[in-house]
C-alpha cells in the first residue's frame, strides 16, 4: 500500500513540476497541512480535488516586508523567484485566493509609501558630483532608489521609500563635504575676463582633464577665479594650468601716434584678430603705458603678438635715435648737413641732431624711417676713414688732444682719440678685457656705464662718483630730458647722455634698474648689457667700462656681464669694440676675472688683471685646452731695479726656477731630511747630491764658513747648476741681532755667486722661521744686502730672484718693498717713463686727406717733443 501511495504522490509531483516547486517537499508539507489521516487513499483523493497552485508578480522594488507578512498566513506554501519577482502559492483554493488578495493589498499600500526628494546644488557641486560617479555609488549601496540629475536647475532628484531616501541623501552630503575651494586672485582683470569666456573655460577644462584632474572653474566673482575640486593635489594642478595657460604681453608702441591713425581706428583690426580665435584672445590699448595689451591662451600667444606688431609697424609713426662716432657725426654736420635735410623732405621724415651725444633722431612712418636710415648709412659709406696708432711719452698725454684739434682746423677732416691708455703697441692689436680694482671715474674709455633708478638718480657708490665728477645734477637733468624726448624709459632701458666735465670718456650710458630688484633674473641683466654694447656699436665707439651695483646680486651681475661680453665678441668678429673694462672693488673685480675665465670665450682676446702693485696678462686663444691652460695668478710676479741689478719676486717652486744657482736654508750637518723644501731638494738632487752632502770636506767647510756649494750631477732633476747651502741654525743663535746676521748671510751668498761668475741667483723667504713669519723683516735684510752688494759694483751677477710658495706671502713681500722705497725711490729706475698709446680715428672726403691729417698729427707731435 505504501508503494502505491508513493506512486500516486510522484504523479501529483509531476503535475506540479511546471510551477518549479520541489516535488517531495510540497507533497509532504501538504500532507501535514491536511492533517494526515489513516485513510491515505481518501486523503489523496481529497487533496487532488481541492489543491490549487497560483503565481503572482511583485511590483514593489522592496518586497521583503510583504513576503514576511504573508509568511504568517496558514495553510499555504510559497516559493519566490527573485529574478522575475514572482511568488508561487500552493494550497487549498480558498487559502490561495485569500493570499493573492492580501499580496495585492500590500502592494497597493507599498506603492502609496514611495516618496520623491530634491536636493539643490551649486554649479560646481553639480559638475563635480556628475563626473565623480555618484549615481553608480548610490545604486550599489542603496536599493530601490531611482536618482536623476537636472543640470539645468542644478538639482538631484531621488525616488524611493523614506528609509532609502535618507541613505541616498547621506551619501550625497558626504561627497559634498569633501569638495575644497581655492581663490586665485593674482590675475589681471583682462586675464579674469578671458577665463570667464566660454571657449577659454572649455580650453582650460580640457587641459585640466588631460592632466587627470577633476576641477570646476567658477568665474562668477569679479575679484578672483574660484577653483573647486575634491583634493588639494587636483587644486594645485588646476591652478598651475590656469596660470600658465593664459598669458599676457605688452607690445610697446615704439613711436608716436601723432600724424597716424588714432587708437580707436585700430580696434577693428584688433577685433579681426580676436575673431580668428573666438573667446581665446583679448586685445586692448593701454594709453598710460603706451602699449597694446595682448591676453591669450598660450597656444595662440606668439601668433597674436606677431600680428599686433605687424599692424603697429604698418601704421605707427616711429622715432629712432642713431648714435655715431663723434668724428663721423661732426664730419656729417660739417659737410653733408644740407643733404640730410633734403633726405628728410624726400622721405617725409622729421630729423634732428644732438651734438651732446652725437646722434641723429628721425621720426615718421616705418617704411619712411627705414629708407631715411638706409640713405644715411650710404652717406657714411662714402666717408674715407682710417685708424692710426701713436705711442708718446706720458708727459705729453694732456697735450695730444690739443694737437689733434688743431689739425681739424688746418685740414678738412675730423678725428677722435680712442683708447688713450698705457698699453703697448703689440698688445693693442688684440681685443682686450681689462679687470682692475679702483674707482670707475678714473678709467679712460669712450663710454662709461652707470646705474640709475627710475628717477634717473645714481643708485650705487661707483655711479654716484662718476655722475658727480661729470656734473652731478646737470647730468641727471640731461638724462631726464633725453628720456622724455625718447619717451619715458622703462626698467632695464638704457639712456645715453654726454660725459659733462669728465675728460677721460665721451659718453655715459645710464641703465635704469627697478627699485625693488631682489628677484632680478640674469636674463634681464644680459638684455641691458647687450643693449649697451649695441648702442656703442652703432656710434662706433671702441671701448666701454662697467662696474656693478650693490643693489643687485654680485654673482648674477658678473655672470651676466661675462656671458654677454663673450657672446658679443664671439657673434660679432667684425665689431669695432676693442676694449671692455671692468672696474670696481677688489672682491667684485676678482669675481668677474674668474667668471670670465670660466666662461671659456670662443674668441681671441687679451685678458688683463690690473690690481694694486700688480699687473697680470694672459692671451686667450680660440681652441685652447682649458684643462691644462692655467688661470691668471694674481700677484704672480714683481720686478724692480737696484742699480744695475734686477730684483724679481715670483711665485713657485725654487727647485724648478731657471737660474744659475739658488740658496737653501740648512744646518751645519747638511741634514736635508728635515723641512719640506730640503726634502724636495734631496729627492730631486739624486745620489750625486747625497754623496756631496755626506763628504767630510763639505761638512768642514760648512762648520768653518756657514756656507757650502754643491753641484748638480747627471741624475739631478734640478735645472740650477749650483746649490748654496747656508747654516740657518747659526743665525738663530744671534737672538737680538737676527736681522743683522741674515743680512750678512745674504751678502755672503751674493758675493759667492759673483766670485763664481754666476749671472742669476734665487733666494727663498729666508728668516721666516727665526723671525716668526715677519715678512717685513725678510724684505728689509734682503734689500739692505742687495743695496750693499750693488755698491761694490758687481760684474757678473745682475739677476736676483726671491721665490715663495704662497701668494699671500708674495703680495705681502711686494707691499713691504714698496712701503720701504716708494717715498725716496732710491732703488727704482729714475729714467723710466711709461709710454702712452692711443688710436686716432680720422675721417675725410678722400683717403689722401686722411693720410695728410695723420702725417700732420705725427709732425706736430714730433715738433712738441723736440721743442721741450
Amino acid at each position: 500500500m505504501r508503494s502505491a501511495l508513493f506512486t500516486r504522490i510522484r504523479r501529483i509531483g509531476s503535475a506540479l513540476y511546471p510551477y518549479r516547486v520541489a516535488q517531495y517537499l510540497i507533497i509532504f508539507k501538504l500532507l501535514d497541512i491536511l492533517n494526515w489521516r489513516k485513510d491515505v487513499e481518501g486523503c489523496l483523493q481529497h487533496f487532488v480535488s481541492n489543491i490549487s497552485v497560483k503565481a503572482t508578480s511583485l511590483k514593489s522594488h522592496e518586497h521583503s516586508h510583504i513576503l514576511q507578512k504573508l509568511g504568517s498566513l496558514q495553510n499555504i506554501l510559497m516559493k519566490t523567484d527573485l529574478d522575475s519577482r514572482t511568488v508561487y502559492i500552493i494550497g487549498l483554493t480558498y487559502f490561495v485566493d485569500k493570499a493573492i488578495m492580501e499580496i495585492e493589498r500590500l502592494e497597493c499600500d507599498d506603492s502609496s509609501q514611495e516618496q520623491q526628494m530634491e536636493i539643490p546644488l551649486s554649479a560646481c557641486e553639480a559638475f563635480l558630483l556628475m563626473n565623480s560617479g555618484i549615481e553608480n555609488q548610490i545604486t550599489k549601496q542603496v536599493k530601490n532608489v531611482k536618482m536623476t540629475m537636472d543640470l539645468t536647475e542644478y538639482k538631484i532628484k531621488l525616488l524611493g521609500c523614506e528609509k532609502a531616501l535618507i541613505s541616498a541623501k547621506s551619501i550625497i552630503s558626504n561627497e559634498r563635504y569633501l569638495i575644497k575651494e581655492r581663490l586665485v586672485s593674482n590675475l589681471s582683470p583682462e586675464r579674469r575676463y578671458l577665463i570667464g569666456l566660454e571657449n577659454a573655460k572649455k580650453y582650460l577644462s580640457k587641459k585640466i582633464q588631460a592632466s587627470k584632474a577633476l576641477c570646476f572653474i567658477d568665474t562668477s566673482s569679479l575679484d578672483a577665479v574660484k577653483l573647486c575640486a575634491f583634493t588639494e593635489m587636483e587644486l594645485n594642478k588646476s591652478e598651475n594650468i590656469l596660470l600658465s595657460s593664459i598669458v599676457e604681453e605688452y607690445v610697446d608702441i615704439q613711436g608716436d601716434f601723432a600724424g597716424s591713425i588714432s587708437p580707436t581706428e585700430y580696434s577693428p583690426m584688433f577685433k579681426q584678430i580676436e575673431s580668428k580665435y573666438p573667446g581665446l584672445v583679448k586685445i586692448g590699448f593701454v594709453p598710460v603705458e603706451g602699449a597694446v595689451h595682448v591676453v591669450s591662451v598660450v597656444d595662440h600667444s606668439r601668433s597674436t603678438v606677431k600680428e599686433v606688431r605687424d599692424i603697429l609697424s604698418r601704421s605707427q609713426v616711429f622715432e629712432t635715435v642713431d648714435l655715431y662716432r663723434p668724428c663721423v657725426f661732426r664730419y656729417i654736420l660739417q659737410n653733408r648737413a644740407e643733404e640730410i635735410k633734403s633726405l628728410s623732405r624726400k622721405h617725409n621724415a622729421v630729423s634732428s641732431t644732438n651734438s651732446k651725444i652725437f646722434a641723429i633722431r628721425v621720426s615718421g612712418k616705418y617704411d619712411d624711417v627705414v629708407r631715411f636710415r638706409n640713405e644715411i648709412a650710404d652717406i657714411i659709406q662714402t666717408i674715407h676713414w682710417s685708424v692710426h696708432h701713436v705711442s708718446i711719452p706720458s708727459r705729453y698725454k694732456d697735450t695730444f688732444p690739443d694737437i689733434c684739434s688743431a689739425v681739424e682746423t688746418q685740414i678738412d677732416c675730423t678725428n677722435d682719440i680712442v683708447n688713450l691708455s698705457c698699453i703697448s703697441e703689440a698688445e693693442s692689436e688684440a681685443r682686450k678685457v681689462i679687470v682692475m680694482a679702483g674707482s670707475l671715474k678714473y678709467v679712460e674709455c669712450d663710454v662709461m656705464v652707470v646705474y640709475a633708478n627710475i628717477q634717473h638718480k645714481p643708485n650705487c657708490r661707483q655711479s654716484e662718483l662718476v655722475v658727480k665728477a661729470a656734473g652731478g645734477m646737470t647730468i641727471i637733468k640731461e638724462c631726464k630730458e633725453t628720456a622724455l624726448e625718447d619717451g619715458k624709459p622703462g626698467e632695464w632701458d638704457v639712456v645715453a647722455t654726454g660725459a659733462g666735465k669728465l675728460k677721460n670718456c665721451l659718453t655715459l650710458l645710464h641703465i635704469i634698474i627697478p627699485d625693488l630688484s631682489s628677484d632680478v633674473q640674469r636674463e634681464q641683466l644680459e638684455i641691458a648689457y647687450h643693449l649697451c654694447f649695441s648702442k656703442i656699436e652703432r656710434q662706433r665707439f671702441r671701448s666701454i667700462a662697467f662696474s656693478v651695483t650693490d643693489k643687485l646680486s654680485l654673482s648674477r651681475q658678473v655672470q651676466a656681464l661675462a656671458g654677454t661680453t663673450k657672446a658679443y665678441f664671439t657673434s660679432r668678429p667684425w665689431s669695432g669694440i676693442r676694449t671692455v673694462v671692468f672696474c670696481d672693488d677688489r672682491k667684485s673685480s676678482h669675481s668677474f676675472l674668474y667668471e670670465f675665465m670660466s666662461s671659456r670665450p670662443s674668441c681671441d682676446c687679451l685678458l688683463e688683471g690690473h690690481f694694486k702693485n700688480d699687473f697680470t696678462s694672459h692671451f686667450v686663444k680660440t681652441g685652447e685646452n682649458w684643462d691644462t691652460t692655467p688661470r691668471i695668478n694674481l700677484s704672480s710676479a714683481f720686478t724692480f731695479n737696484v742699480g744695475q741689478v734686477m730684483v724679481h719676486g715670483i711665485l713657485g717652486d725654487i727647485t724648478e726656477t731657471q737660474v744659475d744657482a739658488f740658496v737653501n736654508s740648512s744646518n751645519k750637518f747638511l741634514d736635508l731630511t728635515k723641512g719640506a723644501v730640503s726634502q724636495n731638494i734631496l729627492i730631486k738632487g739624486g745620489t750625486s747630491l747625497e754623496k756631496q752632502l755626506n763628504s767630510t770636506e763639505k761638512r768642514r767647510e760648512m762648520d768653518k764658513h756657514g756656507l757650502v756649494v754643491t753641484t748638480s750631477g747627471d741624475s739631478c732633476q734640478i735645472p740650477a747648476l749650483f746649490i748654496i747651502h747656508v747654516d740657518a741654525t747659526s743665525v738663530r743663535r744671534t737672538f737680538s741681532k737676527v736681522n743683522l746676521a741674515w743680512r750678512k748671510m745674504v751678502l755672503k751668498c751674493l758675493q759667492k755667486a759673483e766670485q763664481m761668475k754666476l749671472t742669476s741667483l734665487a733666494f727663498p723667504a729666508l728668516g721666516t722661521g727665526s723671525l716668526q713669519g715677519n715678512i717685513g723683516a725678510t724684505a728689509g735684510f734682503i734689500l739692505e744686502a742687495v743695496e750693499e752688494f750693488v755698491k761694490r759694483k758687481p760684474v757678473y751677477l745682475n739677476q736676483i730672484y726671491v721665490v715663495v710658495l704662497e701668494q699671500s706671502v708674495l703680495v705681502d713681500l711686494h707691499n713691504r718693498i714698496r712701503d720701504r722705497y716708494i717715498d725716496n725711490m732710491k732703488l727704482w729706475n729714475p729714467d723710466y717713463e711709461e709710454d702712452v698709446c692711443a688710436d686716432v680715428l680720422i675721417c675725410g672726403r678722400s683717403q689722401d686727406i686722411v693720410n695728410k691729417a695723420a702725417q700732420r698729427i705725427k709732425t706736430s707731435l714730433y715738433a712738441v717733443q723736440t721743442d721741450t
